[in-house]
C-alpha cells in the first residue's frame, strides 16, 4: 500500500513572510538597519544513549546540550558606528554588552511583518568585506548576534 504524498511546503502565500528591510532595536543603541538577513539557527546537540539490559544493549538519541541562538545579518558599511561600539564592548568584556533586543521583518511600506526577541543578545562576530581605492563596491559588514534565546511574535 502507497503512503499518500504529503507537503511539507506552504502553498498558501498568505502565510509566507517576506521583508525589504530588517531592524535591530535595543535599549541604549540607535536603531540598525540591514540589507539581508542570512540566517537564525536554534540548534540542540543529539547525545546517543546506550544502556543494556537482560535483552541486550539498546542505544537511543536523546537531546543534548542547547547550542547558542545566532542570527546573522548584512549591510552595507556606512560611517554609523552602532555595529563597531557595540562589538568593541563585547571585546572589553563589558557585561553591559549583552542586550534584549527586537529584531523586525518591514515590508516595503515599513510595516512590521514579524519581530523576534533576542533575549541577551551581542555581536560575537563581526566582519567588513574588503573595498578596492576608488571602486564603486560597497564594503558589507556581516555580524553574527549570539543570544540566550529567540522569542517570536506574530503578528
Amino acid at each position: 500500500m502507497a503512503l499518500p504524498r504529503v507537503s511539507t511546503a506552504s502553498t498558501n502565500t498568505n502565510t509566507l513572510v517576506s521583508a525589504a528591510r530588517f531592524v535591530i532595536t535595543a535599549d541604549r543603541m540607535a536603531e540598525i538597519s540591514f540589507s539581508e538577513l542570512s540566517g537564525i539557527t536554534s540548534e540542540v546537540e543529539v547525545s546517543e544513549y546506550m544502556s543494556s539490559n537482560r535483552l541486550g544493549v539498546s542505544l537511543s538519541k536523546q537531546f543534548g546540550r542547547t547550542k547558542p541562538a545566532t542570527v546573522v545579518l548584512k549591510r552595507g558599511v556606512d560611517q554609523d558606528l552602532a555595529l563597531w561600539t557595540w562589538h568593541q564592548e563585547v571585546l572589553a568584556g563589558q557585561p553591559t554588552a549583552r542586550r534584549s533586543c527586537s529584531l523586525m521583518l518591514l515590508d516595503m511600506a515599513g510595516v512590521i511583518k514579524q519581530t523576534y526577541d533576542l533575549i541577551n543578545a551581542w555581536p560575537s562576530k563581526l566582519d567588513i568585506s574588503g573595498m578596492k581605492a576608488g571602486g564603486s563596491e560597497a564594503s558589507i559588514a556581516t555580524v553574527t548576534l549570539t543570544c540566550e534565546q529567540i522569542d517570536i511574535k506574530q503578528r
